[in-house]
């Protein structure tokens, strides 16, 4: 979830006074600020929005630890979050990350979570999966106290929640390590456990209706492993063991201007990790970074693909893997992956996403001996998904274009805007949220 350092008062404040930083830009030089070390103590307030979750609000303290001042981005970082939507997401977390852990060549981070979606979206699986949004569409939400299954006006309409479940996961355990085999190639390892409640009905106080979900459908057919008809709750254990290479060579890791990022890696759980599941996985993420003529002007570029095998329980068919890898990446569509598309909009074994943006960083200026970027974003996001390795869906791949404005501070922290639409499935998204999308 996202990373904050900065009030919004600082940015309105800068805001006000950019015109004239922008008549008389100081030389670059001038725009460093001395660097910081030993620790500090930061309490940040933590708000966003986006189409699918709605306002996001909450709260982050942060100790870091600068070292000497030569560490990038840090030396150790712990980090406590209480964070929650508008439309029932909660993410609570106690993080720990550091570069160089007590100045050895491992890099470990630790993240235990609480994580709560009551409203996880699910349209079905594979390239096919279909939307129709007058399934779970009523503009009268008060008649459906009385009665969830019927919406005057909309005969269509199969439940507000039709396209809905609660998934609640706790514990989410993630540890990773990785260390620097030689110039910017990296090893990962690494472990995950998490354990899962899944409800697929809604009752009447959250409007749900009696009949069943898009779920619960495709649970009756057979296609859901780990979730019989029938509806009603049950709980999941996974644990997976991870590893992977990777090779860096990024400039700067919060906002690259050149370099490249690119990792494979491997997952698999069995009863020994301690997993109710027997299932694979692996992953391939590229990503380049590259100056068009100028500092200014930056291509970046992203591609991913995820394969997954074996007794896979449906919940992680949206997920990714990698040194990056979280709960709510929201399969192809949404925050994560492709700008445009509604949350979880594709989900499958096999996943592959291309997300293309060029960056142009229009101002600097520098309020109060700190140093913010503002940047302008085009972009464009393509994913296509397979049920499974046999490869059969005949479902069109999705796309989704737009733009956005970024505000980097202290050439670390990024406030991202971004609004992006799919002429496709005919929907839009407007996303407030922190740091690069790659």
């Amino acid at each position: 979830m996202p990373q904050c350092r900065l009030a919004w008062s600082v940015v309105l404040v800068v805001l006000m006074g950019a015109t004239s930083a922008w008549a008389d830009e100081p030389p670059v030089d001038a725009l460093v600020p001395p660097p910081r070390t030993g620790w500090r103590v930061q309490g940040l307030p933590l708000l966003n929005f986006n189409s699918d979750e709605g306002f996001g609000f909450g709260a982050r303290l942060l100790l870091v630890d600068a070292g000497d001042g030569t560490y990038r981005p840090y030396r150790h970082s712990l980090i406590a979050q209480f964070f929650q939507t508008t439309r029932g997401v909660a993410t609570h977390r106690l993080m720990m990350d550091a570069p160089r852990f007590f100045d050895s060549d491992w890099r470990l981070g630790l993240d235990l979570s609480f994580i709560n979606e009551r409203f996880s979206p699910y349209f079905g699986q594979g390239a096919a999966a279909g939307y129709e949004p007058d399934f779970a569409r009523c503009d009268d939400r008060e008649q459906l106290e009385d009665s969830g299954d019927v919406c005057a006006g909309n005969p269509s309409f199969r439940g507000l929640r039709y396209y809905s479940f609660e998934q609640r996961t706790l514990p989410s355990v993630v540890f990773n390590a990785r260390r620097t085999l030689r110039g910017p190639l990296q090893v990962s390892v690494g472990y995950r456990f998490r354990l899962t409640r899944i409800r697929s009905r809604y009752s009447a106080k959250d409007l749900g209706q009696s009949r069943d979900s898009r779920l619960e459908e495709d649970a009756r057919a057979g296609l859901l492993t780990g979730l019989e008809a029938g509806g009603g709750e049950r709980t999941f254990r996974t644990a997976e063991v991870t590893a992977g290479l990777l090779w860096d060579s990024r400039d700067n890791e919060p906002a690259p201007v050149r370099g490249m990022f690119h990792e494979l890696a491997v997952r698999g759980a069995v009863g020994a990790t301690g997993s109710s599941f027997s299932y694979w996985g692996s992953t391939a993420n590229l990503r380049f970074y590259h100056p068009l003529g100028h500092e200014r002007l930056v291509a970046a570029l992203r591609l991913m693909a995820d394969v997954l095998g074996g007794d896979v329980p449906f919940y992680l068919l949206s997920g990714f893997g990698g040194v990056e890898w979280r709960d709510g990446w929201g399969g192809v569509g949404g925050l994560f992956t492709a700008r445009g598309l509604l949350k979880n909009r594709l989900q499958g074994e096999v996943k592959t996403v291309g997300n293309g943006e060029l960056r142009w960083r229009f101002l600097d200026v520098r309020p109060w001996e700190q140093r913010l970027e503002l940047t302008l974003v085009a972009f464009f996001d393509a994913g296509q998904v397979w049920t499974d390795l046999r490869f059969r869906d005949k479902g069109l791949f999705r796309y989704a274009g737009g733009g956005g404005l970024r505000a980097a501070w202290d050439n670390a922290f990024i406030v991202r805007a971004d609004y992006g639409v799919s002429p496709r499935d005919g929907t839009s998204a407007f996303y407030l949220d922190f740091n690069h999308m790659f």
